[in-house]
């Protein structure tokens, strides 16, 4: 589950969830990773990465279908696509 650790020019510490569809595109096979992804497992996932950026002191956020994150502090946008460079 691709979680991209952001740390906002505001000093605000984000974890980005974005889905595996999203974050890889074209470069896998999402066929190679159903049993993972089932929706249980996902939920499941996306629970212990909250839990481990609240430990941690760090906003999580789910980016969703959206193509923009904003940092909940500062609010400045970050587009989903440029998190994986």
């Amino acid at each position: 589950m691709p979680i991209v650790f952001l740390h906002c020019e505001c000093g605000c510490s984000i974890h980005v969830y974005v889905s595996k569809e999203r974050f890889f595109k074209l470069e896998i096979n999402p066929l190679s990773w159903q049993e993972e992804y089932s929706e249980k497992v996902r939920s499941e996932k996306i629970e212990e990465a909250k839990r481990f950026s609240k430990r941690l002191g760090a906003v999580f956020i789910d980016s969703g279908d959206s193509d923009s994150i904003s940092c909940p502090k500062c609010e400045k946008v970050y587009s989903v696509f440029d998190l994986k460079k």
